[in-house]
């Protein structure tokens, strides 16, 4: 049992369910691998100092002295030569990266987030030149005081005009921005996942925050002004000759930046345009896709059939983009991003066309066992003629999916609506199952494990989770994985809400069957939290859900462990995390008596830390239920 369990689990995970979906980051040729670093770095600066600036407008929640007071501690810093060189480097460094990265894309198909991202960068330098020109210029060229009191001054008079809703949407269009970004580069990582609901509530309350003090701040200034304090005059007195002098300037230097910016991006923009054409013009590319054939072997033949396509492309396209192009159906699980093997094709001609594979690439096809001649379709972008012949059919419903945009609906098929997520895999398997087989009638065993699936499946279900596998009394299910965003704290309690619930399940059937049983039923339960990507498979109505990756392969190690260390459940401490982050799980004390091991995973590097549950009242405290 434990071995046709395994093997399914291992077809899954290899060769499972296949989705096709437009490339999610068709960026043109490969960049430099330095390129998103440099991005990574000067973005980290510019929402670090976001971070500082947005904590010091919260402080005036207490008073506009208190702002003050807070900028000389946290904004200071950045009037230094290094913090100025590091902040404006950053700035013109990042916003070049984003340009360079919007002139490489072959399309501005993309997800959503990721669009809204794009947009907010190229939207907010054109307000940030505004704001730093009359604050930082004025204050180095005019000596314009750039105090809160000048500032807020700006905002909230009746002379202010837009300057307040101008500073309200910058702050809103850079924190979201950074927050996407954020969010994409660190979603996977297992610190980021077990920490996301605490820094969630953070991302969203700092904003909040810095809204509601620069509204109080701002109502005092009113007040101040209104009752004709004279610490408010003082604070704001610009002689009537500097801003004469000043304004027509700094007013100048907006309108030429803001001209310039605009027009740079245009030319971006344009010079996509131009590229395009040229290079259906003059350095076209023909990929021609080659029919199946068998022959007598069974085998693909390595020749061209007279109803075989052809995709005519600029050169710098993916064959992989190239068939989006060309509306042919091809299979990508991953979305062109080089983290599956289901776009492979196998090169029939013009392979010295084709660059070595790089180093994402090659991992996968080493990790596949691939020949020579097969590449990834999402990575290799030819520069003259090739002949490619897809190796995965990509379904009956291909066609209408090529058609339509990422997320849209799905007609049956191989995979439905599949994307990144992170799950908790929960895998149950009954102990000793060949010899309660051996002891009764093919019948009576049949009705036996009947009673054990039901038991197993109904307390899975019951607790949100889905059942994606029976295999005799191996059942592997999996938590979360369906909704707009990953809840990992709720996803993990439901799975040992699950774990609990099935462990009440089978011995109350021990309890019902113990006349006919020598012995309770025993079983053995893994659950581990892990990054997967999910989505339906079948024809048929409603369309059973998968998962593909190493979660389930995880779980179900961890199932078999429970044998070797002689408890019930084995449980990853990423799953413990999640609880701890969602402020439930074990309470103080508790983890300390809950065995913990280091598991050596086969086919993973490294050591899993876990927790070895041997009774029932204990899984209740890692819960947190008592």
């Amino acid at each position: 049992m434990r071995l046709t369990m395994l093997r399914y689990l291992s077809f899954r995970s290899g060769h499972g369910a296949l989705h096709l979906r437009r490339p999610a980051a068709d960026t043109g040729a490969p960049p430099a691998p330095w390129l998103p670093r440099l991005r990574i770095i000067s973005g980290l600066i510019l929402f670090l100092y976001a971070s500082c600036h947005f904590t010091t407008h919260a402080s005036g929640i207490l008073t506009v002295t208190a702002m003050e007071a807070t900028s000389s501690v946290l904004l200071v810093p950045w009037h230094s030569w290094i913090g100025q060189t590091a902040l404006y480097g950053a700035f013109v460094v990042h916003v070049a990266i984003g340009l360079h990265s919007l002139y490489r894309r072959r399309h501005l198909r993309m997800p959503v987030a990721e669009a809204w991202q794009l947009a907010l960068g190229l939207l907010i330098p054109v307000i940030v030149i505004r704001h730093a020109i009359s604050v930082r210029l004025g204050d180095v060229l005019y000596g314009l005081d750039d105090s809160y009191w000048r500032m807020l001054s700006g905002y909230w008079l009746p002379e202010a005009g837009i300057n307040l809703v101008l500073q309200l949407l910058l702050l809103v269009m850079v924190w979201v921005h950074g927050c996407i970004g954020l969010h994409r580069w660190l979603r996977f990582k297992s610190w980021f996942r077990a920490r996301s609901h605490g820094l969630l509530v953070a991302a969203t309350l700092l904003p909040v925050l810095a809204v509601i003090g620069i509204s109080v701040a701002g109502a005092d200034i009113q007040l101040r002004a209104g009752t004709g304090d004279p610490r408010l005059a003082a604070e704001t007195a610009i002689a009537p000759e500097v801003l004469a002098a000043a304004i027509p300037r700094l007013v100048g230097l907006v309108e030429l930046l803001t001209f310039g910016y605009v027009a740079l991006v245009a030319a971006v923009l344009a010079a996509r345009l131009l590229r395009d054409a040229h290079a259906r013009q003059f350095r076209a590319v023909r990929i021609r896709y080659a029919g199946h054939t068998t022959s007598g072997a069974g085998r693909p033949e390595d020749r061209v059939a007279p109803e075989d396509r052809v995709a005519v492309v600029p050169r710098g396209y993916s064959v992989l983009e190239a068939s989006l192009r060309a509306r042919i159906p091809h299979a990508s699980i991953c979305g062109g991003r080089g983290r599956c093997s289901t776009c492979r094709v196998r090169i029939l001609a013009g392979g010295g066309y084709l660059a070595p594979p790089d180093g994402v690439e090659a991992v996968m096809l080493h990790r596949i066992g691939a020949p020579a001649d097969v590449r990834l379709a999402c990575r290799i972008r030819p520069i003259g003629d090739v002949t490619v012949l897809p190796l995965i059919p990509a379904g009956d419903r291909a066609a209408s999916v090529a058609a339509s945009e990422p997320g849209g609906p799905s007609h049956g098929g191989l995979v439905g609506g599949a994307r990144e997520a992170v799950v908790v895999a929960l895998f149950v398997d009954l102990r000793a199952s060949t010899r309660l087989a051996a002891e009764r009638t093919a019948y009576d065993a049949l009705y036996l494990i009947e009673r054990y699936v039901d038991t197993v499946t109904d307390a899975i279900r019951r607790t949100g989770g889905r059942v994606t596998g029976i295999a005799g009394d191996g059942v592997m299910s999996v938590f979360g994985g369906t909704g707009a965003t990953d809840d990992i704290p709720g996803t993990c309690a439901a799975a040992l809400a699950a774990a609990a619930a099935i462990w009440d399940g089978v011995d109350l059937l021990s309890v019902e069957l113990r006349h006919d049983l020598i012995a309770p039923l025993k079983i053995g339960i893994g659950i581990h939290l892990g990054p997967s990507v999910v989505g339906t498979i079948g024809m048929a109505e409603p369309r059973p859900i998968q998962f593909l990756g190493d979660t389930g392969n995880v779980a179900a190690r961890l199932e078999a462990a429970t044998k070797d260390h002689d408890c019930t459940v084995v449980v990853s401490d990423a799953v413990i995390a999640g609880i701890v982050a969602g402020g439930q799980g074990p309470a103080a004390g508790v983890m300390a008596a809950v065995p913990h091991r280091l598991l050596d995973i086969r086919g993973r590097d490294g050591v899993l830390p876990v927790r070895l549950v041997a009774s029932r009242a204990m899984l209740d405290r890692l819960r947190g239920v008592i």
